[in-house]
């Protein structure tokens, strides 16, 4: 029952992705090259929901964020560069790769394989990575808030406060 139930969320979710054509890669290429910013319109306005959602669920013990924090260093601001070109290469974020893929765009087939390859080469290479590399450099667990030196309630009413703004700039300025 589970697995069909999985089943039917994923073709829910895919079709609402390719309908919508959601990919976040998508949503900044769109207004940073052409000015339109419905896509972009669409992530603050779900940032600005799920923000608070997120943390509700969180302080009413629903969910549990924190084990997923990981250490932050050099070299995370680095894989974030690699990531973000191979977002740029592959026309799209994972989302858009595949829903691109259901369409029948071959070359979103292509990225989907690196994708899996490069995910398979990380999870082989994980320890000597994390050994030589990240922990040289890390700076341990940072939130926003801890960063800005603020309770975690106020990062999310700014955060929430700030999607919602950008939400309502766009629509104003932007007809696209």
């Amino acid at each position: 029952m589970d697995a069909l139930l999985g089943f039917l969320f994923g073709v829910a979710i895919g079709f609402v992705l390719e309908r919508g054509q959601f990919c976040m890669a998508s949503a900044f290429r769109d207004f940073f090259l052409f000015r339109h910013t419905h896509i972009l319109r669409a992530v603050m306005l779900y940032l600005a929901l799920l923000t608070p959602a997120f943390f509700l669920f969180h302080s009413a013990g629903l969910i549990e964020t924190y084990p997923y924090i990981k250490d932050a260093g050099l070299f995370t601001a680095v894989g974030g560069v690699i990531f973000g070109i191979g977002m740029v290469l592959a026309g799209g974020c994972a989302s858009g790769t595949l829903y691109r893929i259901g369409e029948g765009y071959v070359t979103s087939l292509v990225a989907l394989v690196g994708m899996l390859i490069g995910i398979g080469a990380f999870g082989e290479s994980y320890s000597w990575v994390k050994e030589v590399l990240i922990d040289t450099t890390s700076m341990g667990k940072l939130t926003l808030a801890e960063v800005a030196g603020i309770s975690q309630s106020v990062a999310v009413l700014f955060g929430t406060a700030s999607f919602a703004a950008l939400y309502l700039w766009m629509k104003r300025n932007f007809k696209n």
